[in-house]
């Protein structure tokens, strides 16, 4: 293998999450040749900072899901990982403007890698580097394509989600796979820890993905279109719970999305609450009324199956 096939120049798209911070530390701290990072910025395109940028296998693979761990230290974000290592920062308002292609095209990339990004890479962008742009997305693709994928994870109940690095087209969350793993969702997780489980794993997946295709091994899977869901960002309506939800359903939602502070609504038949804390439920548990409301403001909704337990407050 050539020097450049083993060390391909990369631009790293982000936010400021962790879904970002992880996979753009787990490139830097493999070695791997990362010119910039790009951020969007909503004031304009601003000029490139001076400083200079340093020199520096397998397949599609679904095992069983891994556990999530509970611990979540303190993270830096991409950026201050950026400066700390002399990276150069981008910010760009859009990618469809002539001087911000031309202020990537500057860093001569081989690789795109793209996680948690806002804005959409236009054609002219996804052309730009030789080998293609990379995304991680934070489902097992073809399911649950779209720009939130962690809260419907939540709202849909799922015991299980996963990690998938694709080839970027021109559609959403639609290009080949490159890798794939699967994560276990325990009940009563919350959302920080299975984006840091998801995030770490998807640091070590992106950089095989990058491996790979620097060294012409990858064999991109296209995705099965007849399994593939979208699920568009959520609405004031979708925080809801609903009384024909499964009791287990219920109790990982409420749980899971509990720390983004969005008010969650409890739909009781013929009553709404609103949700101050869930308590916990049980799935083979059953009660004559449909919901029951005790003095504490503890609730007991009847489910199907089980009762789903929580402290609430009438609305």
């Amino acid at each position: 293998m050539n020097s450049r096939a083993s060390a391909p120049s990369i631009l790293f798209f982000g936010l400021s999450g962790v879904l970002s911070a992880l996979p753009f530390r787990a490139l830097l701290d493999a070695g791997r040749d990362v010119r910039a990072l790009v951020l969007p910025f909503t004031a304009g395109l601003p000029a490139l900072p001076a400083r200079p940028a340093p020199t520096a296998t397998a397949g599609i693979s679904v095992p069983r899901g891994r556990p999530v761990p509970l611990a979540a230290p303190p993270e830096r974000n991409a950026r201050q990982l950026a400066e700390e290592r002399g990276i150069p920062v981008l910010r760009v308002a859009t990618l469809r403007r002539p001087d911000a292609l031309a202020a990537l095209a500057a860093f001569a990339p081989d690789l795109i890698c793209v996680s948690c990004f806002s804005l959409r890479l236009p054609p002219d962008v996804l052309r730009l580097p030789r080998l293609g742009c990379v995304n991680l997305h934070p489902s097992p693709l073809p399911d649950n394509r779209g720009p939130d994928p962690l809260f419907w994870t939540f709202q849909r109940g799922d015991a299980a989600t996963g990690v998938t690095i694709h080839l970027m087209d021109e559609g959403f969350d639609t290009g080949p796979i490159l890798a794939q793993e699967r994560v276990e969702v325990p009940a009563g997780v919350a959302e920080a820890q299975l984006e840091r489980a998801l995030a770490t794993l998807g640091g070590a997946l992106l950089t095989r993905a990058v491996d790979m295709l620097a060294g012409g091994t990858a064999h991109p899977m296209p995705q099965d279109e007849s399994a593939a869901t979208y699920c568009p960002l959520p609405t004031t309506d979708d925080y809801t719970i609903h009384a024909d939800w499964p009791a287990a359903r219920a109790y990982r939602f409420a749980r899971g999305i509990a720390g983004r502070g969005e008010p969650i609504t409890i739909a009781a038949p013929g009553a709404r609450f609103r949700l101050l804390a869930p308590l916990g439920y049980d799935e083979t548990a059953a009660q004559a009324t449909p919901w029951r409301l005790d003095s504490d403001g503890i609730l007991s909704l009847r489910c199907a199956p089980g009762i789903f337990r929580a402290r609430v407050a009438p609305l």
